[in-house]
């Protein structure tokens, strides 16, 4: 399994990367751009977006790789409430799951094999 987790803050990503790298292939990306190209290089099965990224939003990122990366499970990661623009969007298919931040590590663990079975 190949996961993509996109956040802009350094210590979330890090914190990431070091709870899942027995479980998968863990890429991370502290933006967009960078999740992009990973996307564009990379297989992944996963991608988890954090969204309130800078320069695009975690919304729009998971949008974009609804198009050009369907078959990958998409998740947004946010500390803000479910709102009328994400149940829009994941009625959409723009994203698969909602998961509030701070994650907890066994919810994101079941999430991911849940998905790949």
């Amino acid at each position: 399994m190949s996961i993509l987790y996109v956040d802009h803050e350094i210590n979330n990503l890090n914190s990431f990367k070091a709870t899942f790298r027995r479980d998968a292939e863990v890429h991370v990306a502290s933006s967009t751009a960078e999740g992009i190209r990973i996307l564009g290089e990379r297989k992944i099965d996963v991608i988890f977006a954090d969204h309130q990224m800078p320069e695009m939003t975690g919304l729009e990122f998971l949008k974009l790789a609804s198009t050009q990366y369907p078959a990958a499970v998409r998740v947004l990661l946010t500390g803000t409430a479910y709102t009328d623009e994400f149940r829009f969007a994941a009625g959409k298919g723009y994203f698969h799951k909602y998961v509030n931040k701070p994650w907890d590590e066994q919810q994101l663990r079941h999430l991911m094999l849940s998905h790949l079975r």
